[in-house]
Formats: C-alpha cells, sequence, structure tokens
C-alpha cells in the first residue's frame, strides 16, 4: 500500500512544484523573489534571443559622384563645328580631371551659334541648350573667350540661371561694356557715308564693318552678375582687342594676367588661365590671388598703358578714315575701293572643315 500511495502523493505535487518554473519562463528579465527555501539562483534562459545573435555590419557604398557639364563658347568670327582649337588647351585639362563632359557651344543643330550675327538670338540658343541638357548632370559650368561672353551676358539677361544648373560661369577676355573698336568702326562709317574702301580693308583684317555682331559689340553693357553663379574675368595685360574699358564688369572678380605676349588669343593658352579656371570649376569658387601685391599692381598698369594707346590709336584711325573720305570723293573713292579689291587678299568668313 506504501507504494501506491507514495506514488499517487508525488503525481499530485507535480504541478505545484513546476509553478515557479512557468512564472520564471515567462518573465526571464527578473529572478524570482528569494525564499528561505529556495537557493538565489536566476533560472537558465530557454530561447536565445535576436540581440544575443552575431551580427554582420553591411558597408555602405557611397553614390559616384555626378557628371558635371562645361559649354565652351567661343567668340567673334570662331567655328564651332565640330571645333576649331580654340579651348584645346582647357580641354585637355579638363579630360585629366575626370568628371567633366564638354561640349562646344553652336556644334549642335538644334541651337546654331553665327558668330557674325546678332547677340540676342545667339544668347537665347546658348540659354535654351542648357536647358536641354542640364538636368542630366550635377552642375553646369561656363567658359567664353571674347564675344562668347558677351553672348553668355545677354543668355544670362534672357533668363539663364541658378536654376538651371548654372554653378560657374569663368569668361576670357570679353568686353563686357562693349567694344572700343567695334564703336570705332561704326563711327567711321557714319562719318564717311560708309566708303567702299574702308569696308574693303576690314574685310582684308577679317572683320565685317556691317556685320550685325559688330552692331551689337558696339553698343553692349555689362549686366548685373547672374544671382548664385560663381563669376571670374580673366584678361591679358597685353590685349589689344579687348581693353580695360571694353572688359568692365561692375560687380564680377576680375584679374589681369600677363602670361601671354599677344593678350586676345594667347589667353587661351596660359597655364595662368586654364590653372584659375579649373579650380573655379573644381572649387565651385574663386580661387585665391596667390600673386603678390607688386606683381598684380604692375599688370594693371601695364593694362591701362596699353588700353589707353589702343584708344589714342583708334581715335587717329577714325580722323584719318573721315579726312581720306572728305578728299577722295566720288569716282576717286570708288578707285581706291577697286584697287583695294584688286590687290588686297580679300578675307571672307572662315568655314568649317
Amino acid at each position: 500500500m506504501r507504494a501506491p500511495v507514495l506514488v499517487a502523493a508525488v503525481a499530485l505535487a507535480l504541478p505545484f512544484l513546476a509553478a515557479p518554473a512557468l512564472v520564471a519562463s515567462a518573465d526571464e528579465g527578473s529572478p524570482p523573489a528569494p525564499t528561505s527555501a529556495s537557493p538565489r539562483i536566476r533560472p537558465p534562459i530557454g530561447v536565445l534571443r535576436h540581440v544575443d545573435a552575431a551580427q554582420t555590419a553591411v558597408p555602405s557604398v557611397a553614390p559616384a559622384p555626378a557628371r558635371e557639364l562645361v559649354v565652351l563658347v567661343g567668340g567673334y568670327q570662331s567655328c564651332a563645328c565640330p571645333d576649331d582649337g580654340t579651348f584645346d588647351a582647357l580641354r585637355d585639362r579638363l579630360a585629366r580631371e575626370g568628371n567633366f563632359d564638354v561640349i562646344r557651344f553652336g556644334t549642335d543643330p538644334r541651337f546654331p551659334y553665327d558668330t557674325y550675327g546678332p547677340i540676342a538670338p545667339n544668347a537665347r540658343n546658348l540659354r535654351d541648350q542648357i536647358r536641354s541638357v542640364s538636368s542630366g548632370y550635377g552642375g553646369v559650368h561656363v567658359v567664353t573667350h571674347s564675344m562668347g561672353g558677351v553672348v553668355a551676358d545677354e543668355a544670362f539677361t534672357e533668363g539663364l540661371s541658378r536654376d538651371d544648373g548654372i554653378i560657374s560661369y569663368v569668361s576670357w577676355s570679353a568686353p563686357h561694356s562693349g567694344s572700343d573698336a567695334a564703336r570705332a568702326i561704326r563711327l567711321t562709317q557714319a562719318l564717311t557715308g560708309g566708303a567702299r574702301g574702308l569696308r574693303e580693308s576690314l574685310l582684308w583684317l577679317q572683320m565685317e564693318a556691317d556685320s550685325p555682331a559688330v552692331v551689337d559689340l558696339a553698343r553692349a553693357r555689362a549686366p548685373a552678375p547672374p544671382a548664385g553663379v560663381v563669376r571670374l574675368d580673366l584678361r591679358e595685360a597685353s590685349d589689344l582687342l579687348v581693353t580695360a574699358r571694353d572688359a568692365a564688369d561692375p560687380g564680377a572678380p576680375s584679374r589681369i594676367l600677363t602670361g601671354a605676349v599677344e593678350g586676345h588669343g594667347g589667353i587661351l593658352k596660359d597655364p595662368q588661365a586654364i590653372d584659375q579656371t579649373i579650380r573655379t570649376i573644381a572649387d565651385r569658387r574663386v580661387p585665391p590671388d596667390d600673386r603678390s601685391l607688386v606683381l598684380r599692381l604692375a599688370a594693371e598698369h601695364e593694362s591701362r598703358r596699353i588700353g589707353d594707346a589702343v584708344f589714342v590709336a583708334l581715335s587717329a584711325l577714325t580722323c584719318v578714315a573721315w579726312l581720306t573720305a572728305i578728299l577722295l570723293r566720288g569716282p576717286a573713292a570708288a578707285s581706291l575701293g577697286n584697287a583695294l579689291r584688286a590687290y588686297l587678299p580679300r578675307a571672307d568668313r572662315r568655314s568649317c572643315p
């Protein structure tokens, strides 16, 4: 009788003995209250928590920087189909930077650039071409030479802005305030009644006195710098075609360089101009001018001296042309024009290869 009774007693006691263990497993975070009959031991945890599992770090991959676009705008009489080599030195440097695409304004037939034509239509075409491609780039930079700067100025006046993705605008030898040479040509035309000899002489010098571009260059004025766009004007002290008077651009940082003997075309290959342009584009800000104060003052003095000499020369040539037109009237003027046409190599408009 004792064995069955003992088995029955144990069976009746098991549920009560298991109850503390069930309570402990339901609340693994806190041990049971100590009693005189139980040891101070935390019950074992029956289930492995997720936070206790080994964690594998997933390396983050930074997105590749978006490519940026550089738009090149040439000057009067330049050719952009496919390219006339004007910006080759700058293109080479941009290629080494590795994160830029480069296009030349005028190569896309949808947005033509007539460098003999009026400024405003060219400016609207430049604006529209940039807008057509800017959304695919992380930013757009505009670099111009000579009259190209006037075209870009007008494009900003026509609505081109930071909202179109423009980050920086660097101009080389740009007559932002118009050209004294173009004004002298227009004045001489007015004084001589459009003498044929004058026109033929200028054609020999590859200048069309009556082209719409010359007319617009004679009356160009510098606009306010575009808001939010990094601006830098660069010009050589030895530039005979764009003087300090022509290049005046109030509100825009400007620097006069001394790296080229012939300043107007020489700036295209001047390492100083190319370096400062690349730094402006890459850093999205105007780089500091590291030249000494003496060198900067000397460059400004040389620029003013050459500019004054050019102004005096233009004034003298205008007077000579006027007096010649007075002395040579009628048949004499026609004979002079015919002689110039016969003996001087006439310079036609540049054609693209």
